[in-house]
C-alpha cells in the first residue's frame, strides 16, 4: 500500500516561518521533500518542507499529527 497524501487536508501545527502556523489547505501534490498547498479559503498556492514543520493531516477521514521529517521520502516508499 502506497500512502499517498494528494487531495488530503492538512493544517500547519508548527513551522520554521511562524506566518504559515494555523493555515489549512488542501495537498495538491507531493514531492520527496515537499507538499504543494492549496490554501483554504484564498486562491493561493504555496510549497512548504516537510522537514520544517509539524502537520496535522486529514487522510480517507482520520486526522493524525506528525513531525514532517517523518515524511520525507519518496511517496512509493513509505509502506
Amino acid at each position: 500500500m502506497i500512502l499517498d497524501y494528494i487531495n488530503s487536508k492538512i493544517r500547519i501545527l508548527w513551522y520554521t516561518d511562524p506566518s504559515l502556523i494555523s493555515r489549512e489547505g488542501l495537498i495538491l501534490l507531493e514531492t520527496e521533500k515537499t507538499f504543494l498547498i492549496r490554501l483554504r479559503g484564498k486562491n493561493k498556492v504555496i510549497r512548504i518542507f516537510k522537514a520544517h514543520g509539524i502537520f496535522e493531516i486529514t487522510f480517507k477521514g482520520k486526522s493524525f499529527i506528525i513531525a514532517g521529517y517523518r515524511l520525507v521520502r519518496k511517496p512509493w516508499r513509505r509502506i
